[in-house]
């Protein structure tokens, strides 16, 4: 069993804590509130699918604090209250189980899972290794390099056919607008022919103009032999995130259906150490190279996110997840 991240939680008198468990996690210390006064006892109790337990009992200047060992499992209704006049705070860890956790996982728990032997062949592995260090951009894994192979160069392809059907519908809405156009001109072109033949000019000319900035915004795709999928919408500017420095970030995350499982878009932002396991994989590897004011959508496969147990109810088992990230901060 290993350790995910800090638990805790403050059982006040007359109030209770219920839910359903989505994540496990383990309560190792029951401890009296600093401002514990009198002297009796307040017993820690917890109600564990509809059964009733005491865990410890706690008493101001005797026994103010006790260590347990208590993990709850996914799925078990939980309700923890508290007996008598004190407030008890709990504290313990998130956990999983080591079993349920991809091969690779456990093969490259610093690296983002990425085991750059197993490159295909005539992908630049220094290049690979720069950019999951922060040193170069996705814009710098130019496809048309040779050193790139043909790796990097089906992506872009890939991405170019995906954008010629967007093209050709925007061409096939323009001809029945022509079309009209020219029928109303033919009508009255008795009258007016000399001022009627200036107007489809000057309509066509902002259209043209407008072409070359749809192909300035077309995003770089770049996919890692991990199955992360990594696209750049917008490149930020300034310093580029490495793994180590404390960033913050807005997000919304979705699952592939398109529905919305989480989301930061406003108040304080989503601040967490780059590369140190507080947050999945996916991300800690995904957002390393990302620029301030930088825009990025990243296709995590669930190896690289939840993996088979998921996180109920929201995320469902072996779920691919979808997140639209902005950075705004990097310390």
């Amino acid at each position: 069993m290993s350790v995910q991240g800090f638990w805790g939680l403050q059982v006040i008198p007359k109030k209770t804590f219920s839910q359903v468990v989505t994540a496990p996690f383990r309560v190792s210390m029951a401890a009296l509130a600093t401002d514990a006064t009198g002297n009796k006892r307040t017993s820690l109790c917890v109600k564990v699918d509809g059964n009733d337990f005491v865990l410890c009992s706690l008493t101001p200047n005797k026994i103010e604090q006790q260590p347990l060992d208590i993990t709850f499992v996914e799925g078990e209704d939980i309700t923890f209250t508290v007996e008598g006049d004190s407030a008890i705070h709990l504290v313990g860890n998130y956990v999983f189980d080591d079993e349920e956790i991809n091969s690779e996982d456990e093969d490259s728990e610093d690296d983002g899972d990425i085991d750059l032997n197993d490159l295909p062949e005539g992908v630049d592995r220094a290049k690979i290794e720069a950019f999951l260090n922060g040193e170069l951009n996705s814009d710098d894994l130019d496809s048309s390099d040779e050193e790139g192979g043909a790796y990097l160069e089906e992506l872009e392809e890939e991405e170019e056919e995906e954008e010629v059907p967007a093209v050709e519908a925007k061409k096939e809405k323009k001809r029945p607008a022509e079309t009209k156009k020219a029928e109303v001109a033919a009508k009255k072109q008795k009258t007016e022919e000399p001022k009627k033949k200036e107007e489809p000019k000057k309509k066509e000319e902002p259209k043209k103009k407008e072409e070359p900035k749809k192909k300035e915004e077309k995003s770089t795709i770049t996919k890692l032999p991990n199955g992360l999928i990594i696209e750049d919408k917008k490149v930020g500017e300034g310093q580029s995130a490495k793994a180590g420095q404390r960033i913050g970030v807005r997000y919304i995350g979705k699952l592939t259906n398109g529905k919305v499982f989480d989301k930061n878009t406003n108040g304080k932002p989503f601040s967490f150490l780059l590369g140190r396991g507080e947050v999945i994989k996916g991300w800690d590897t995904g957002c390393v190279g990302m620029k301030l004011g930088g825009e990025r959508k990243l296709t995590i496969p669930a190896e690289l996110a939840y993996g088979k147990r998921g996180a109920p109810p929201d995320i469902p088992r072996n779920a691919t997840l979808v997140f639209e990230v902005s950075l705004l901060r990097v310390e």
